[in-house]
């Protein structure tokens, strides 16, 4: 799946005029850096990956469609899946 072009353009949108910002694609999705760092993406599995601060992974993680992001069957503290529905 192609991530959601419409989706990037919004996260574009609000980003673009900060220092440091990037492009570049990634995991089949289109992801936005500050200074290098990945800080959001529109997933190519569908919705946003965000990066959070770790300790507030699971409190934000317990909001209506968001969960911790999982990779290779691991959770990671510091970055969310937010489904399509909750964007």
């Amino acid at each position: 799946m192609a991530y959601d072009e419409e989706l990037a353009a919004r996260i574009r949108g609000l980003v673009s005029e900060q220092p440091g910002i990037t492009e570049q694609r990634m995991f089949g999705g289109l992801a936005f850096l500050i200074h290098g760092n990945m800080a959001v993406a529109a997933s190519g599995e569908g919705g946003l990956l965000l990066r959070v601060p770790p300790e507030q992974t699971g409190e934000l993680a317990g909001r209506p469609h968001a969960r911790r992001f999982e990779m290779r069957g691991r959770e990671m503290d510091g970055w969310l899946r937010v489904d399509a529905d909750g964007l």
